[in-house]
């Protein structure tokens, strides 16, 4: 353990559980500390690691402290769930989780899990009254389902956990806590450790009160709380560190979603969205759901942090996001509205979404965040499948409140009407500086590589002064460095900025970051294909370059007579995999960029939409993207052909087994170099920065083949 706690000089119990933050290579532990609060309690804590400063989140709950000797000194007269993070880093956090401890007394049937390990499979509760009670100290191994009962109480300070079961086990095993067909149902005190699925899904029930439970997830699908097709619920101070979805509103099948409220809660989303209404909302009414008094303390991707994301025929209205704080959210898209057919919509017509209120909302940032990539936004489906009345009020972004959707950062596509932005403080309204990249002077192939020149425009049509700094940055990461530089732009001016540059072949998206947030989203995309001649020995070498900044390998490609010839430049022999595959028309809706830092929420994934590329709206993970856009950009076959090379050995490999047409001038292809170096990483290490080769090739290199003239000297005899 890397902490030591003591309250009131006693030492306290640390406990464990497993995380998994980016860049999602292996599993963490995070540690944390429960205790009964009866009056004021001073806590003390240490760490192995020497602590220089710390932050306690959230930063609501106004927490002082001091650093005494290394230790961190703080006092605690309510409940609370809290954050300790020490040097400037949430890894390595402590969390507390402060109560008043409430007797639930026992019901008729009565099932008490006392201190130790139980590892129990499915605890089935299938008779009314039932009270569960797991006592601090317990843990059980496996998962608690209750199906068509009233008055079921599950409660306690234990723990309900599935680390000890495998993925392959999930369809026997998948949700921690499973209550269906319910009424009169209580949820309270417990931990929810390591689910296999959803932490906890409420399905088909009325009448159920959820509260003080805290949630850990570290796989996929580890969602939070799921509330499905259910009437009459509320979920309140609750904490989730989950990989996935926090807290979620569904419909499946079980009846409408009505009355629902989460509400006074604590969220840290490692990956996916804190809060959700969708995707799936297969029932008549989905309404009268509110969101309120929470904390998004974390959220390390771009997913949105409050969507509503519909695709079924339910009638979606007056769902209300009120008085929601958040603080260390880098990349984040703050509200995602849109109707859409995907992989999960499984009714055969489609709803609308009408009065949804957004109010007191206040992005406090960090001073490490750059600016919110993705706009938020809003977009329908069609004239008939609309959205209707969308209200922002008092949105406050870094202490500036946004008065338009420009100023809010949003994008209102079509079939929307009825959209206001409002704000009661007038005093601190939010300028935004509007902003063009373009390229200056055209990419040239420069010995394999490119050289072009590419300038920024930030224009002030405010009537105020802005100044700050910003800086040019290039995706994927680390084909560049990010250039710096400051502005200082008085009212109604412009300025300009230029960046030289040297990139090689590939797909690139040019953005800026800004910490203030005061600088309007703007991309450019750029495609620059590889040409190659026939002589391997005059072709430049390419370098693996990937998002940690290492190199692995190093190689020369070459087309000669319709074959594809590759040498290891490289000091080491490689393990090498090619993928190729010939273009087809790019179609609407595929995806056409989606490097590593999609996932980290650095940049966005970019699909064509007429005749324009635009920010791919709520996805983030490339597997995601896969999955919903089915295998986009669509081609003929992608064709995987492994070898070795060491150092100055070449292959040559034959178009026809390739699957490439014999005379064609262009073609795609990835490279994945296979070293010991880059095994543990979660992505492949590739060319051309593709996270999943084998199932998508929108991002592989366009290859363009170099002809040459033949030219025929006749002499004269």
């Amino acid at each position: 353990m890397n902490y030591k706690v003591l309250k009131n000089g006693e030492l306290l119990r640390v406990h464990s559980c497993k995380v998994y933050p980016k860049p999602y290579n292996s599993t963490e532990h995070m540690e944390y500390v429960m205790f009964n609060v009866d009056d004021r309690e001073e806590i003390v804590i240490e760490s192995e690691t020497e602590i220089k400063s710390a932050v306690i989140r959230p930063l609501s709950a106004g927490i002082s402290f001091e650093i005494s000797f290394g230790k961190i000194i703080l006092s605690v007269d309510r409940p609370v769930k809290l954050s300790v993070e020490i040097n400037g880093s949430s890894n390595n956090n402590l969390m507390i989780f402060a109560y008043k401890e409430e007797f639930i007394g026992p019901t008729h049937n009565y099932i008490k899990i006392t201190q130790g390990e139980y590892k129990t499979g499915t605890l089935l509760i299938e008779k009314d009254n039932t009270t569960v009670y797991i006592e601090e100290g317990a843990t059980l191994y496996g998962n608690i389902v209750a199906k068509n009962c009233n008055n079921i109480t599950i409660c306690g300070r234990g723990r309900v956990c599935m680390e000890r079961y495998t993925y392959e086990m999930r369809k026997n095993f998948a949700r921690s806590i499973d209550i269906i067909n319910c009424k009169n149902v209580t949820i309270k005190g417990i931990i929810i450790d390591d689910s296999n699925d959803w932490s906890m899904r409420i399905t088909g029930c009325d009448d159920v009160n959820i509260s003080d439970v805290k949630i850990f997830g570290c796989r996929g699908n580890s969602d939070g709380i799921d509330i499905c097709g259910s009437r009459n619920v509320t979920v309140s101070d609750v904490f989730t560190r989950v990989w996935d979805d926090s807290f979620v509103v569904k419909a499946l099948g079980t009846g409408n979603c009505e009355n629902i409220i989460f509400k006074n809660s604590v969220l840290w989303n490692d990956f996916a969205r804190p809060m959700e209404v969708g995707v799936e909302l297969r029932a008549d009414k989905v309404r009268n759901i509110k969101f309120e008094n929470i904390d998004i303390i974390h959220s390390d991707t771009g997913y949105p942090l409050m969507g509503i994301h519909h695709g079924d025929h339910a009638e979606v209205s007056d769902i209300v996001f009120d008085n929601i704080r958040i603080e260390d959210t880098p990349g984040a898209q703050l509200f995602d509205i849109r109707i859409a057919d995907s992989v999960w919509n499984r009714d055969n017509k489609m709803g609308d979404i009408r009065n949804i209120t957004f109010s007191n909302i206040k992005y406090l940032g960090t001073d490490n965040n750059d600016i919110l990539l993705s706009n938020s936004r809003i977009e329908g489906f069609s004239e008939k499948h609309n959205i209707r009345n969308v209200n922002f009020h008092n949105i406050n972004i870094n202490g500036k409140y946004a008065l338009t959707p420009k100023e809010l950062g949003l994008n209102v596509y079509e079939f929307v009407d009825g959209i206001s932005v409002t704000a009661d403080n007038l005093k601190n309204e939010r300028t935004v500086l509007e902003s063009e990249i373009v390229v200056q002077d055209d990419f040239k192939p420069d010995n394999g590589f490119y050289k072009g020149t590419v300038k920024v425009i930030l224009h002030n049509k405010s009537d105020v002064a802005m100044n700050g700094t910003a800086a040019f940055a290039i995706s994927p990461k680390n084909t560049e460095k990010e250039q710096s530089f400051e502005y200082n732009i008085d009212p109604n001016e412009s300025q300009s900025y230029e960046f030289n540059l040297k990139l090689q072949a590939g797909k690139y998206v040019f953005y800026l970051k800004n910490n203030k947030n005061e600088i309007e989203n703007t991309f450019l995309y750029s495609e620059l294909p590889m040409i190659v001649s026939g002589n391997i020995n005059d072709c430049p070498k390419y370098q693996f370059v990937n998002y940690y900044n290492t190199k692995c390998a190093e190689v020369r490609i070459a087309v000669k007579d319709s074959e594809l010839i590759i040498m290891n430049d490289s000091e080491k022999t490689t393990e090498f995999l090619l993928y190729t595959a010939m273009p087809v028309p790019s179609a609407e809706g595929e995806v056409m960029f989606s490097a590593e830092e999609t996932d980290f929420g650095e940049i966005y994934a970019l699909l064509k939409k007429g005749n324009e590329l635009v920010p791919a709206p709520q996805l983030r993970c490339p597997a995601e993207i896969t999955y919903v856009f089915k295998n986009e950009p669509k081609v003929k076959e992608i064709v995987k052909t492994p070898f070795k090379l060491k150092k100055g050995e070449t292959v040559k490999l034959t178009f026809e087994k390739l699957g490439i047409s014999k005379n064609t001038d262009s073609f795609l292809m990835e490279l994945e170099a296979k070293v010991e170096e880059t095994s543990m990483l979660r992505y492949p290490y590739t060319l051309f920065h593709s996270t999943m080769p084998d199932k998508t090739a929108h991002m592989y290199g366009k290859i363009r083949i170099k002809k040459y003239k033949i030219r025929r000297v006749c002499r004269e005899v």
